[in-house]
């Protein structure tokens, strides 16, 4: 299936509201999802797409693409909307993993140069 490569959001377009987009980032867990829900298929897979495209939205980026299916990030990018989606999945598995591993074990010099 050709993907359709015109959907996919630049650089100066948010496919939803500022205001979605601002409640998506201020709120969490159930309320976050109901939010993301509301918004339709394709949309919310432009969505999951515009934020990946920045760095300091790709956790939301990530949320978003894992409440979304697989046939509309694919009809979106084609085989980006599968990379995606794996590093959605993969994120979500050692997400509060990794959180908890940095602050228990960090590397210092000092620890090293005593051996």
């Amino acid at each position: 299936m050709a993907a359709n490569r015109d959907l996919i959001p630049n650089e100066a377009t948010c496919p939803v509201s500022l205001d979605l987009l601002a409640r998506l980032l201020r709120c969490e867990g159930d309320l976050r999802n109901d939010l993301i829900r509301a918004i339709p298929a394709m949309e919310r897979a432009r969505l999951a797409f515009f934020c990946y495209n920045r760095v300091h939205l790709r956790d939301l980026a990530f949320r978003i693409t894992l409440l979304c299916e697989l046939k509309e990030l694919r009809i979106l990018a084609g085989t980006k909307g599968d990379m995606l989606y794996q590093q959605a999945t993969e994120h979500g598995i050692f997400d509060d993993h990794d959180t908890a591993l940095t602050k228990r074990r960090g590397v210092t010099l000092a620890r090293t140069a005593r051996g």
